[in-house]
């Protein structure tokens, strides 16, 4: 449950430093870029720690894992142009209960009943949290419910991918397999912008970055994944909260704070019952 929670904290800090980019770059570029410049990190920790190749009974979960990460992290920046992210949003939420019962469905792997219950606490929370409403009118809606659906299921691949592979193989396959579709499928644009300009940032986003994955996967060894994807979304929708308010001026109400409140409540139950 530490990795977990490890991390849980270096996708929020992700997410913090993906938004101070965003200020330049369109979700498209910054998918492709972030790919390119993790997946040689992958490669070279996978030819210094392991250099050995997955059998056969790996494909299948890592190909399934590979075309729902692509086809969600698609649908999510198609979102991103669409909607109003307070309306849509919100639906992400579930991705934590969706995985849940994925793996119990396709693993053999249960929740606990109060693990289930303090799962579903965070989802509501985190669901108020973000606007509280979603409607399936809103321009983008259909992309993000096709999104939570996607990522609640692949992470539940990635746990069963990882019983034939190494953390890094799994990674780089990955990290390709969403290269290949968002390049193909949103086509970006990189014409007259320079990256450099931003250059540290892509460099220390991109570490964090590939770091919340490694920790994610080795988490997925060790609990269950509806477990690692509620502290994630937990830990990541509070620290999107408190890191706005102190670096972007924006305003918390009562309603929030509560939230807040609630969701780390749960979030410190589910770690000590799952064995933090």
């Amino acid at each position: 449950m530490a990795i977990a929670l490890f991390s849980a904290l270096h996708w929020a800090v992700f997410d913090f430093l993906r938004k101070r980019l965003a200020s330049y770059y369109s979700a498209a570029q910054m998918s492709v870029i972030f790919s390119l410049l993790v997946l040689p990190a992958y490669v070279g920790y996978w030819l210094v720690a392991d250099k050995q190749l997955p059998n056969s009974d790996y494909l299948t979960p890592a190909i399934a894992s590979g075309i729902l990460a692509a086809i969600g992290s698609v649908n999510f920046i198609q979102a991103l142009a669409l909607g109003r992210m307070a309306v849509i949003l919100p639906l992400l939420s579930v991705t934590p209960a969706l995985a849940g019962v994925f793996a119990w469905l396709l693993l053999g792997e249960p929740l606990t009943v109060l693990q289930a219950c303090l799962i579903a606490v965070i989802v509501a929370a985190s669901f108020l949290l973000q606007g509280g409403r979603f409607s399936f009118q809103e321009p983008g809606a259909k992309q993000v419910a096709i999104t939570s659906v996607c990522w609640g299921l692949c992470i539940v691949f990635d746990k069963q991918a990882l019983q034939y592979s190494s953390l890094s193989f799994h990674a780089g396959f990955l990290t390709f397999m969403v290269f290949v579709v968002n390049f193909i499928c949103l086509r970006p644009q990189f014409k007259r912008q320079n990256f450099k300009r931003h250059g540290w940032l892509w460099v220390l986003s991109s570490l964090v970055f590939a770091a919340a994955v490694i920790s994610q996967m080795q988490a997925l060894t060790e609990i269950q994944p509806g477990l690692v994807e509620g502290l994630k979304r937990a830990i990541g929708i509070v620290s999107a909260s408190m890191l706005g308010m102190w670096f972007f001026k924006e305003a918390i109400s009562r309603r929030e704070w509560l939230m807040i409140m609630v969701i780390l409540l749960s979030s410190a139950m589910l770690a000590i019952n799952s064995g933090a």
